[in-house]
């Protein structure tokens, strides 16, 4: 009988067919080659790597397999194995039959005969695709962790309490200034360096929960660590530490640690109320129902609430805005649910909180839990008026908007982009038929746009005199065709003699009937300057143009420039006309505007008419003509 080793041993006419078999079994692509390169042998993986059937390549030279910008490599790597030589793990790229190519590993090695001679070349080929994707994937890792470092250093430099992080060798990687000075210490001095070796006299008693953290990927939370530091010999100190599993890609890489020391808290009660009364912020404790327990003097002076009213209530109840309909948003008294029920700390910006007087004080809030032991017993909520950083921030950016209307305004103008619009004045009461003309700017794609949005920068950073100036132009030309046009000037172009002048020279060269212009002037731009406006006013009159007083009835001192100033039109403002049919008040301000307007020997022009029945009205009111959407939209001239 024979033994095992025996029965398990392979004659030497079975060897060859069992290496056969290993070769074209191996996940490795393995190739046979004649000393010339030609193709001899090629297993299952070469099919499955590099594309190509047995039958297709085999005979075949093996420089099929190289890629084109590689022209030198196979008669380098056949001159070596030529010589005897074997190539171990050469990195490289090789062509598959679709064109693509592969990242390989590859080891050329020459097939000795009995005698000695070099009769075949080998090659065994590793596929690097999974290998480098391992790479890119563990470099991706490095640099998640690095954005997870990134945003830790951002919390550790604005949170209250001491935070650090803590790689897989118990080593500092990052800490904040709080952490570092429990030990009276600096981050620079604290990072690089062992937690055992920053702090010897505790690290028996906390390792294990660092290494519980590593080995279950669970946190350790509220424990309390007592011991000595170098800055106060002699005397113990209290902490209470949260330790945390930090993941890059599911991989714990670290432990998050959090500490509060809690060696002072027996004298809490005098420090807070020290620090609480002169604190600038507002200061709100909490209890774990979110019911207010203490606010201090700043809360009460920004909410409008003492602390004897609020005691007791919560906080959603009574300083949590409210929606439209009525509803408490919510969005707060979640926040703080998070910090009474998990330890957390959060941040709101731009929160908003009621005050006592109904009005609502925009916010930054801060709130940390409150701990009493090693449990959560409520929240601590700081918040700060940012009334006036929103103000602030809301001028520059309006600034900055205002600025980029001006180099818009300003190609407008170099690139005559501003075109006239015209609404019909129709008269009620056998008038001569007018239009009012209306700019618009034209935008680089040819958008057109209104002048809300660019009129009021115009005049702010001296654009306007331009403009005005431009349409005064239009406005001749069009007046000398047989046309009654109406224009509207700025406050800021009938302060300067520049325009009456410019009014004048161009009805004098076009030859122009001066009854064909009417120049439309608001009360507002009349009282930026008294002076100015009425000599702009006397001076056009003079001409034998018409001067039309604009939003007439807005004003306090309108009766004032009626009677001093040779007006012909007062144009009702749009306020009193719509809504006309339904407003008992507008009407007897419209009756009041005519029967004024009578007296002084002017016109009136209603503005904003929008259906029928407010047309027929001021017809019956003895309006002398009417200008609306309803008799006719702004078109293009």
């Amino acid at each position: 009988m024979k033994n095992l080793s025996e029965s398990n041993s392979l004659s030497p006419l079975d060897i060859e067919p069992f290496l056969a078999a290993c070769a074209r079994s191996s996940n490795d692509a393995i190739i046979g080659k004649t000393i010339d390169g030609t193709v001899v042998f090629w297993n299952e993986a070469s099919e499955r790597l590099y594309g190509y059937k047995a039958a297709e390549i085999l005979g075949c030279g093996i420089a099929i397999l190289f890629p084109p910008d590689r022209p030198f490599e196979l008669s380098n790597l056949l001159a070596r194995v030529q010589k005897g030589e074997t190539v171990r793990n050469f990195h490289t790229e090789r062509l598959r039959k679709d064109g693509s190519t592969v990242a390989v590993s590859i080891t050329v090695s020459p097939v000795i005969d009995a005698d000695g001679a070099m009769i075949e070349m080998s090659s065994v080929a590793h596929d690097l695709t999974l290998q480098n994707r391992q790479i890119a994937d563990l470099r991706e890792a490095h640099r998640q962790a690095a954005e997870t470092l990134s945003t830790l250093e951002t919390l550790h430099g604005s949170a209250p309490v001491g935070l650090g992080f803590v790689d897989r060798d118990f080593r500092l990687v990052h800490i904040n200034e709080m952490l570092a000075g429990f030990d009276g210490s600096t981050v620079e001095e604290m990072v690089g360096r062992t937690v055992a070796e920053s702090a010897p006299e505790i690290w028996l008693e906390v390792e294990p929960h660092f290494r519980h953290v590593l080995k279950h990927d669970e946190p350790v939370l509220n424990i309390e660590v007592a011991g000595e530091v170098d800055s106060d010999p002699g005397r113990q100190h209290h902490w209470l530490a949260s330790y945390y599993p930090v993941h890059v890609n599911a991989e714990v890489i670290g432990v998050g640690v959090v500490v509060i020391d809690i060696t002072e808290r027996r004298q809490a009660e005098e420090f807070r109320s020290v620090v609480m009364n002169n604190m600038a912020e507002g200061l709100v404790t909490v209890d774990v129902q979110g019911r207010l327990t203490s606010m201090n003097d700043a809360a009460t002076k920004m909410l409008g609430w003492t602390e004897d009213e609020l005691r007791g209530r919560k906080l959603r109840d009574v300083i949590l805005t409210h929606g439209k309909c009525g509803e408490s948003t919510k969005e707060g008294d979640r926040e703080l649910l998070t910090v009474r029920s998990a330890g957390q700390h959060v941040h709101l910006y731009d929160h908003s909180y009621l005050c006592k007087n109904g009005s609502v004080l925009s916010v930054d809030v801060s709130a940390s839990p409150l701990f009493i032991g090693t449990s959560v017993e409520g929240a601590v909520v700081v918040f700060r008026d940012i009334t006036g950083e929103k103000a602030e921030r809301l001028r520059v950016t309006h600034e900055l908007a205002a600025l980029t209307w001006v180099g818009r305004i300003r190609d407008a103008l170099d690139e005559n982009r501003f075109v006239l619009f015209s609404q019909p004045i129709v008269p009620l009461r056998g008038g001569q038929p007018s239009e009012e003309l209306l700019i618009r700017m034209v935008g680089r794609n040819a958008e057109l746009i209104s002048p809300d949005a660019f009129l009021g920068v115009a005049e702010k950073y001296g654009l306007i005199g331009e403009i005005d100036q431009w349409v005064v132009k239009q406005a001749v030309r069009l007046a000398a065709t047989g046309r009654h046009v109406g224009v509207n000037l700025s406050a800021e172009s009938i302060g300067t003699l520049d325009l009456l002048a410019l009014i004048e020279h161009e009805v004098q060269r076009a030859g122009v009937d001066p009854s064909n212009l009417v120049f439309e002037i608001t009360e507002t731009a009349l009282m930026r300057d008294i002076e100015k406006g009425h000599a702009f006013a006397r001076g056009v009159v003079d001409l034998g143009c018409s001067i039309a007083l604009d939003d007439f009835g807005t004003g306090f001192g309108t009766f004032t420039h009626v009677k001093k100033l040779a007006v012909k039109y007062l144009k009702i403002d749009i306020e009193f006309v719509r809504g006309l049919v339904g407003s008992s008040a507008n009407q007897h301000v419209v009756k009041a505007i005519v029967n004024l307007a009578q007296g002084f020997g002017c016109e009136t022009v209603a503005e904003g008419v929008e259906d029928a029945e407010t047309l027929k009205l001021l017809e019956d009111f003895g309006v002398d003509f009417a200008q609306g959407f309803y008799l006719g939209r702004p078109c293009p001239l």
